[in-house]
């Protein structure tokens, strides 16, 4: 069975790079291109918008305006929260 992955509750630098790390990660055992407008910036705001792209096409598959973290993990995990 596979590990469940949850979304942190980021409170610091460390959380928001870690969950950075994991994105990036499911993104790229689905062979995807991880893009994000917040690599290492960590003010007042620990959510990012993410967009993915397929690595041999390099076309643009996930939404225009972009997924916050919670919802990057949904889209590569593939799981619906209700």
């Amino acid at each position: 069975m596979e590990k469940k992955i949850t979304v942190l509750c980021v409170h610091s630098e460390k959380d928001f790079k870690k969950q950075g790390k994991t994105i990036t990660k499911l993104a790229k055992k689905q062979g995807l291109i991880a893009i994000t407008n917040r690599l290492s910036l960590f003010i007042n705001k620990p959510c990012r918008r993410w967009w993915f792209a397929r690595k041999d096409s390099e076309v643009l598959i996930s939404v225009e305006y972009g997924l916050i973290d919670g919802e990057a993990i949904s889209f590569l995990t593939n799981e619906v929260s209700t």
